[in-house]
Order: C-alpha cells, then sequence, then structure tokens
C-alpha cells in the first residue's frame, strides 16, 4: 500500500496468492482488519482489485482442473470480501481445441458455483476480455455476457476490459473499435463502462490475438486513444490500472503515470484537437 500511495497511484490490483501456484498462505482476520485500515488511510479502499491466479480454467474439459478453479477462485473471492476489495479480476479461460459452445457452458456452471460457494460476503467477481489465442473465451463483452447466468449491472460478476487484449481481439481502437467496445457493453451488460479497465498499450498487430503489454505510449495505441479514453465522459470514474514492469523503486509506473495525466489535462484543454 505504501509504494502504491508514493507512486501517486489511484487504483491498486494485486495478487492473493502467488499468480502461477494453486496454494495460499492463511489470511487471519487481524491481517485483513490491517488491510482495510490502511486502503481506508491511502484513499483507495473504492479501488482496490485483486487478480485471480492464471493457472485457473473454469471451461477446461478436464474435471480436476475446473474442480480446482472453482475451488480456488472462490476462496480468492472469500479472501477478497474480507480484505474489502472492489473486486477478483478473472480470466474465463480457454475452450483450447474443443467446441467454444461447449467450453462457454461448462465456464458458466463453473462460475455459478464457484459464486455459491464463496457465498454472499464475498467481493464482485470481474470477468476479463481476452485477446482470443488458444481458444481464450471471452474475447468480446457480448462473449463476456454469454458466460454468466446473468449478465447486468448491480449483479455479483461485472466486467474488467484490457486495451491490449481489445486491440489483440481485433477491436481497432483507434478507430471506431471503442465505440464498439462501450456499444457493446451497453447492450449486454447495461453499463456505460467496465468496473475496471487495465490501461496496457501493445506492438502487436491488430486482431493478432496476442496478448503482449507495453507501456502507454510505447506501442502502436499511444497518446491518441489514452486521451480518447481518458476524456470520455462515459469513463469518468472508472479506474485504471496498468500492467507493465515496474522498474526499480516503481520508477517506470511513475513515469507511466504522469504521462498518462499529462496527457489527459492536455486532451481535457483542447477537446476538440
Amino acid at each position: 500500500m505504501d509504494a502504491a500511495v508514493a507512486a501517486g497511484c489511484e487504483a491498486l490490483q494485486l495478487f492473493l496468492r502467488p499468480p502461477t501456484r494453486w496454494a495460499a498462505a492463511p489470511l487471519g482476520a487481524a491481517e485483513a482488519v490491517r488491510f482495510r485500515a490502511a486502503a481506508t488511510a491511502a484513499g483507495l479502499r473504492a479501488f482496490c482489485f485483486a487478480h485471480a491466479p492464471y493457472l485457473l480454467n473454469p471451461a477446461s474439459e478436464d474435471p480436476v482442473l475446473r474442480e480446482r478453479s472453482v475451488a480456488v477462485l472462490a476462496d480468492e473471492l472469500r479472501r477478497a470480501g474480507a480484505l474489502g476489495l472492489a473486486g477478483v479480476v478473472l480470466h474465463p479461460g480457454s475452450a483450447g481445441g474443443g467446441d467454444r459452445g461447449e467450453a462457454e457452458a461448462r465456464c458458466r456452471a463453473a462460475l455459478a458455483e464457484a459464486l455459491d460457494r464463496a457465498g454472499s460476503s464475498a467481493a464482485r467477481l470481474l470477468l476479463e476480455g481476452q485477446a482470443g489465442s488458444g481458444g481464450q473465451l471471452g474475447r468480446t463483452p457480448a462473449e463476456l455476457a454469454r458466460l454468466v447466468e446473468s449478465a447486468g449491472p448491480g449483479g455479483r460478476v461485472g466486467v474488467c476490459l484490457d486495451s491490449a487484449h481489445l486491440w489483440g481481439a481485433g477491436f481497432d481502437l483507434l478507430g471506431d473499435g471503442w465505440e464498439r467496445v462501450l456499444g457493446e457493453l451497453g447492450e449486454h451488460w447495461g453499463m456505460p463502462a467496465p468496473q475496471l479497465f487495465h490501461g496496457n498499450d501493445t506492438e502487436v498487430e491488430l486482431g493478432s490475438r496476442r496478448d503482449r503489454h507495453a507501456p502507454p505510449g510505447e506501442g502502436r495505441l499511444g497518446r491518441a486513444f489514452f486521451s480518447r479514453m481518458l476524456t470520455d465522459e462515459r469513463c469518468a470514474e472508472l479506474p485504471v490500472v496498468l500492467e507493465i514492469p515496474p522498474g526499480d523503486g516503481n520508477a517506470l509506473v511513475k513515469k507511466a503515470l504522469v504521462r498518462l495525466r499529462r496527457w489527459e489535462k492536455r486532451a481535457a484543454a483542447r477537446p476538440d484537437a
């Protein structure tokens, strides 16, 4: 928390266990109380999120992997609830080489089971859109909506979008792609913007289905997209998280934040430029 404040962050995303491991250390009640107090003191209480481990695949044909995914996701949701986090971000998994419709059905059932196991005090689940490689599910807001039993505002499941993933999935964010994205959110989720946005640039080709992150301004999206997104009135309350190498002492994060705030200020001062 102290590092986030020192870097000038207004939102925070963390892991509640190592991202490539199933096991997690115990979370004590006193530790949860201390975290809540620290988040409140830092002004980040409503803007702290967790990211689920990358190992999870609730859409898997393997019943053992799917069960482990459900169990860990339920635990992540309970832990995040105890910490007072605003949500748990999840990559919804992959169909592999199998049938996508069947994989979506497995994922939908697994997510419903995880939410049921997590209980009413759990944090909200945020499904993250993916670039689409290897049979990944949820490339669009419409596809994400098919993975939940009831998509809509105020529910236990929301949306996290990533600019690098959207570009890889084929949304031309330098053209009409941003309006297409928000249009799909409105149509299929009944919301003007996602609950969380991963503001990553990328160097991959549009529609490549590849997931590669770069600091804002060091990829194909650059100032043009980020200025547009940051000054979009529909996204005025949207928390944005960077998923980039932090650098020594978070130097790269600090540099990216300065750049984004400069772009936002200039774009707001010249809305028609």
